[in-house]
């Protein structure tokens, strides 16, 4: 068995409640490194250094589940060997979420599911919705004459300020 892993790192974004994402992210893919030798302490530490951030919290989503459903913290050695275990269970792919700011990710997720009424994310208003959309064949649009172009912009007051 190959003991590579190949991990897309997600740093230097910020974790959004309601619903949970992850925003603005640099990803990085690290590949051709056997994590299996190292430990957690270890893994830690290559992470800071891979960010070039000090105080950092980890984590990990697993494999094809949302952010909400599959993220898990990486605060331990048992966290560790079930996520290298997860990578390798996915075909050696695994993603890696980094959170600069300390914020209550995990709460953030708990809430979410408690105001939806579901544990697995499913509730039973979504196939209503479904349904309903579903039923609408015709929806009449007129195009747009205008189209306007919007900059990109680093500037948080902008997204922040969205409405106003």
């Amino acid at each position: 068995m190959d003991s590579n892993l190949t991990i897309e790192v997600n740093h230097s974004g910020s974790f959004v409640p309601k619903p949970i994402v992850y925003f603005n992210p640099v990803k990085v893919v690290v590949s051709n490194v056997d994590f299996r030798s190292m430990s957690f302490m270890e893994f830690i530490s290559y992470v800071k250094k891979l960010v070039k951030d000090g105080r950092i919290s980890v984590y990990y989503c697993l494999p094809q589940r949302s952010l909400r459903d599959g993220l898990r913290a990486l605060e331990d050695e048992n966290n560790y060997v079930r996520f290298l275990d997860a990578g390798y269970e996915n075909g050696g792919m695994i993603n890696l979420y980094i959170d600069h700011s300390q914020e209550t990710v995990m709460e953030w997720i708990e809430e979410e599911i408690v105001e939806d009424g579901s544990i697995d994310g499913n509730t039973d208003d979504d196939d209503d919705v479904d349904s309903e959309l579903s039923d609408n064949e015709f929806v009449e649009h007129e195009p747009d004459d205008e189209v306007i172009q919007i900059q990109p912009s680093d500037d948080p007051f902008i997204y922040t300020n969205i409405g106003m």
